[in-house]
C-alpha cells in the first residue's frame, strides 16, 4: 500500500495534469480579448462579422460538449483528454499560419470541439480521481487553471500587441497556445485511467491498482470499490437504453433540470462578456490604457479562484456561492448606473472609471471564488453513476449555449440598448440565482458521490442531498 504522502502527492500530480486541459480552455477563450481588432483588419470585418467569430469556437464548444459523453465512456477519460490535447495542438498552429478567413473560422470551429471535450471530461475525471473529503478543491482546480490561462493570454496578447513589429501580431497571440498543448499532450500519458471507468468496464483489477496509488489507507481502498460496486450493481452501465429509462425518473429529471439551471446561471450572470469583450468596455468608458485594464482583471480573477480551492471543501459550497452572488448583483448595477451616465452624454471622469474598473475587480473577484468553480464541482457531484456522462454532457451543453448567447450578442446590445441595460441584465439573473441555490441547490461538501446518489434515489429534496448519510 502507498503511503498517504506517496498517494497524496500521486493524486496532485494526476489531478495538475488533468486540470492543463482548463489551462488551454482559457487560454482559448481570452485569445479573442486583445487580438480581436487585429484580426478583423486584416480580413476586414464589421464588427457584426467579428463578434460572429468570437463565438464561433462556441459552437464547437456545443459539439464538444455533446459528443465527449459517448466518446469518454467508450475510449475512457484519459484517452478523451489525450485527444483534446491534440485538437488543441493541431488547430492552434494551423489558425495562426492561415490566410484564409474560411479555414480559420474551421480552425476555430476544432478549437471549440477540444475546449467543450475539456470541459465535460476533466471535472469528471477529476471527480473520480480525488479522495472525497478533497474533491471540491480537486475540481476548483480545474478553474483555477481556467483564469490561469485566460490571464497569459491578456498578457500575452497586451504584449504581443506592443511589441510585434509585422501586420498580423494576432497570428503570433495565437500560435503561442500550441506550446502549452504540446506539454499537456506529452504529461497525459503519464496519468492512470479513472478507477470508476474501469470498473463500468469490468477491469476491477486495474481500479484497485489505481486505487491503492491514489488513497491513503487500504480502509479508503476497500470503501470506495465496494461504494462503486453498489452503484454499479442498481444499472448495469449506461447503455442508451438505461439513460432513456433513467429520463422516465422524476428524482434524474429533477436532478438534471437543476444541472442545466446552475450551468446558465453561471453563464447569464455575464462572465463571459467580461472575459471576451473586457477591452471594448473600458475602451466605451474612455480608458485610454484598455488593455493594462483587462490584465489586471484577468490577474484578480485569477487570484481569487484560489480561495474556492482552499476553501470550498471547509465551508462548504452554497455559503460562498452566495456571497459571490450578492458582490456580482452589487458591482453588476453599479456598471449599470455608471454606463447610464455614460450613454445620457455627461462627460467620463476618473471617478467614474474608477467605479468600472473597481466594479469590473470586485465581480470578477466574486465569480472566480463562486460561480466559476463551484458550479462545476456541484454538476461534477450530483448525477448518478450510470447516468453521469450524460448527466454532465447535458449540463456542460447548456453552459455552452449559454455561453455562445452571451458572446454572440452582448456588443449588439451595448451598441442598440446601451451597456446598461446589458449588465442590469446580468444582475437580474444573479438575484434568480439566489433563489435557485437556496431553495433547490444541494451542499455536497464532505459526502461521497455514492451516498449523494442513494440520497437521490430515496427521494430526498434535492436541496437536502448532503444531508442525510445513507443507511448503513
Amino acid at each position: 500500500m502507498e503511503t498517504n504522502t506517496k498517494a497524496k502527492s500521486k493524486v496532485l500530480w494526476v489531478c495538475v495534469i488533468a486540470s492543463l486541459g482548463g489551462l488551454l480552455f482559457g487560454l482559448d477563450q481570452g485569445f479573442i480579448n486583445g487580438s480581436l481588432g487585429f484580426i478583423q483588419k486584416t480580413f476586414h470585418w464589421t464588427t457584426a462579422q467579428g463578434e460572429s467569430f468570437a463565438s464561433i469556437i462556441l459552437i464547437g464548444a456545443i459539439i464538444g460538449a455533446f459528443l465527449s459523453g459517448f466518446i469518454s465512456k467508450a475510449i475512457g477519460r484519459k484517452n478523451t483528454l489525450l485527444l483534446a490535447a491534440l485538437f488543441f495542438s493541431v488547430f492552434t498552429l494551423w489558425g495562426s499560419i492561415t490566410h484564409s478567413s474560411a479555414v480559420l473560422h474551421f480552425t476555430r470551429v476544432c478549437l471549440g470541439l477540444a475546449v467543450g471535450c475539456a470541459s465535460f471530461v476533466v471535472p469528471l475525471y477529476l471527480s473520480e480521481m480525488a479522495p472525497a473529503r478533497l474533491r471540491g478543491g480537486f475540481i476548483s482546480l480545474y478553474q483555477f487553471t481556467i483564469t490561469i490561462g485566460i490571464f497569459s493570454i491578456y498578457v500575452s496578447n497586451t504584449l504581443i500587441g506592443k511589441v510585434h513589429a509585422g501586420t498580423d501580431p494576432w497570428r503570433l497571440m495565437l500560435g503561442v497556445i500550441s506550446i502549452p498543448a504540446v506539454i499537456m499532450l506529452i504529461c497525459v500519458l503519464t496519468i492512470p485511467k479513472s478507477p470508476r471507468w474501469l470498473m463500468l468496464k469490468g477491469r476491477e483489477t486495474e481500479a484497485e491498482a489505481v486505487l491503492i496509488k491514489t488513497r491513503g489507507t487500504d480502509a479508503e481502498v476497500k470503501k470506495e470499490l465496494t461504494e462503486i460496486k453498489e452503484s454499479l450493481k442498481q444499472e448495469k452501465g449506461a447503455t442508451q437504453t438505461g439513460v432513456i429509462a433513467m429520463l422516465g425518473k422524476s428524482y434524474f429529471a429533477r436532478i438534471i433540470l437543476l444541472g442545466i439551471l446552475l450551468q446558465l446561471l453561471q453563464q447569464l450572470s455575464g462572465i463571459n462578456c467580461v472575459i471576451y469583450y473586457s477591452t471594448i468596455i473600458f475602451q466605451k468608458a474612455g480608458f485610454s490604457n484598455p488593455g493594462v485594464a483587462t490584465v489586471v482583471c484577468g490577474l484578480v480573477n485569477m487570484l481569487t479562484t484560489l480561495i474556492a480551492i482552499f476553501f470550498c471543501d471547509k465551508w462548504g459550497r452554497k455559503p460562498i456561492i452566495y456571497l459571490g452572488l450578492a458582490l456580482m448583483f452589487v458591482t453588476l448595477v453599479l456598471l449599470g448606473t455608471e454606463f447610464i451616465r455614460i450613454e445620457g452624454g455627461m462627460p467620463v471622469h476618473n471617478l467614474g472609471q474608477t467605479v468600472i474598473l473597481g466594479s469590473c475587480l470586485v465581480y470578477l473577484l466574486a465569480f472566480g471564488f463562486s460561480l466559476g468553480p463551484l458550479i462545476w464541482v456541484i454538476c461534477a457531484e450530483i448525477f448518478p453513476l450510470e447516468a453521469r456522462d450524460f448527466g454532465v454532457t447535458v449540463t456542460t451543453m447548456a453552459n455552452w449555449i449559454g455561453n455562445y448567447f452571451v458572446v454572440r450578442f452582448s456588443l449588439s446590445i451595448m451598441d442598440k440598448w446601451g451597456g446598461s441595460t446589458l449588465f442590469f441584465f446580468f444582475a437580474f439573473f444573479c438575484l434568480l440565482g439566489f433563489v435557485l441555490v437556496r431553495l433547490y441547490t444541494p451542499e455536497t461538501k464532505g459526502i461521497s458521490l455514492e451516498e449523494l446518489e442513494i440520497n437521490l434515489k430515496k427521494g430526498e429534496k434535492l436541496r437536502n442531498l448532503g444531508f442525510f448519510k445513507a443507511d448503513a
